[in-house]
């Protein structure tokens, strides 16, 4: 497979462009945004959550997407910036970064952006964060790289073809490496382009409330633009408007759940009446996707973290749902049973995920994964005494690596002998049994409109 252009990503963001003061305002937050984000382990979204309040809704939309633009091409952006400044990353002033970082996203990625004003911006917030030294430097750089807007004008000078490789789409090397052993070249291009590309946001509709016909229905009526989700039943994918702003919303007539998150809840089916054990169980999403599909199973939904477990209360408040919530660890006696179905939303490094969680590229490592993968299997164990005979644990990652997927079903197994893997065949209806991976194992890789799932399921001996 040829390799493709990433300036094929190129985009404008939804809207007319900001005007002047505003726009200012914009790119300083996504500036600040962005500085904050990689200066620290949290998720974007809360540094983007705060930094959204003083804007309106367009000037939002070119937020978000400086931010998450920036984040997702972070390290082509820097290779940009280190030939335009003709100097290594390490000798550019750390508190220059981020305005060079986010003006040059605007100049390479961004169509309807004048190129002076990215400029004229970066050169301001220089001044405001170091000196007349630093925003000069910051203005020669830039200048530069408005006379040459496009990616293909600074092409990745790098010998090592997996570096090369890493670089030009903006990923770790290590996890080109391991994608480029496991899936082959042409599947691991595709999982690096599609990385680069702004998620859509989809909706989780519920059965016993018309499923999503009629909650499309609802939201076209109100102005907004929806399409069913290809792999979800239940799902709709939102190509127009604003749903988080809608009536329907406000009468929690939907979930905002990604489709592959929706599926993966599925594997396998629910049966009518079923006991279920949501283990890890905030925000709520595997709860919600499995009573979406069945209104009579019976769920329990555990998390240890109050303040998680708070979240998930908000939103049976606001769906007009009522289930028994425990705040405890899955494993604890309290609410150890016989559960039917153990399902556990595990810790992981969300590597299936990058598209909508951009900075976790740059957070991700090898020893955090084997580590992730440690604590993975500690809770399994401590979640199998609340399955029945006969029932299943359902382990769920947004993780496409083997070490928090296939590697951690074997340790599990070879210390709860009482468990064996599930055949899939035969249980799952197209299209989602066209991802079974293996005895046990189904595996969705991002696309299309969807994150990337892996599910492990395990039945316990009769």
């Amino acid at each position: 497979m040829a390799r493709r252009d990433a300036d094929a990503t190129r985009r404008a963001p939804h809207g007319r462009a900001a005007s002047g003061r505003a726009a200012s305002g914009v790119r300083s937050a996504a500036a600040r945004t962005v500085d904050r984000t990689l200066a620290s382990q949290a998720s974007a979204e809360g540094f983007l959550e705060s930094a959204l309040a003083p804007f309106d809704e367009r000037d939002q939309g070119l937020l978000r997407e400086l931010v998450l633009g920036t984040l997702r091409w972070l390290r082509r952006l820097d290779a940009v910036l280190a030939q335009a400044s003709h100097r290594p990353l390490a000798e550019i002033e750390p508190a220059l970064m981020s305005p060079l970082r986010v003006a040059a996203y605007q100049l390479l990625f961004l169509d309807r952006i004048p190129a002076h004003a990215a400029v004229d911006e970066a050169v301001d917030q220089a001044w405001a964060l170091t000196h007349r030294g630093g925003a000069s430097f910051v203005n020669a750089v830039l200048r530069r790289v408005a006379r040459a807007p496009r990616l293909a004008a600074w092409p990745v000078r790098e010998d090592d073809p997996v570096r090369r490789l890493a670089i030009e789409w903006s990923h770790p090397d290590f996890l080109v490496a391991r994608w480029l052993e496991r899936f082959g070249r042409e599947r691991t291009l595709a999982l690096l382009e599609v990385n680069n590309q702004p998620k859509a946001l989809q909706l989780l509709a519920f059965r016993d409330r018309g499923g999503r016909e009629a909650l499309a229905e609802t939201l076209l009526e109100e102005g907004l633009d929806v399409v069913p989700t290809p792999l979800a039943p239940l799902g709709l994918t939102v190509r127009g408007g604003n749903p988080l702003r809608s009536a329907a919303f406000a009468r929690g007539e939907f979930y905002v759940q990604d489709e592959a998150s929706q599926a993966a809840a599925l594997v396998p089916p629910p049966r009518p009446g079923e006991r279920v054990l949501d283990a890890a169980a905030a925000p709520g999403g595997k709860s919600f996707a499995l009573l979406a599909r069945e209104p009579t199973v019976r769920v329990v939904a555990a998390d240890l973290a109050p303040a998680r477990a708070g979240v998930l209360r908000a939103n049976l408040r606001r769906l007009r749902r009522e289930l028994p919530l425990v705040v405890a660890d899955a494993g604890a006696t309290a609410i150890a049973g016989e559960f039917d179905r153990v399902v556990f939303d595990l810790p992981c490094s969300g590597s299936g995920t990058l598209r909508k969680h951009p900075e976790l590229k740059w957070r991700l490592s090898p020893a955090e994964i084997d580590r992730l993968a440690r604590r993975q299997v500690e809770l399994l164990l401590a979640a199998r005494h609340a399955v029945r005979r006969d029932g299943l644990l359902c382990a769920i990652t947004c993780s496409l690596e083997e070490e928090e997927n296939e590697q951690v079903v074997e340790r599990f197994l070879s210390a709860a002998t009482e468990f064996e893997r599930l055949p899939l065949a035969g249980l799952l209806a197209p299209p989602l049994d066209r991802y079974i991976a293996g005895p046990g194992l189904w595996r969705l890789l991002p696309g299309g409109d969807h994150d990337g799932f892996t599910v492990a399921v395990m039945r316990r001996r009769a």
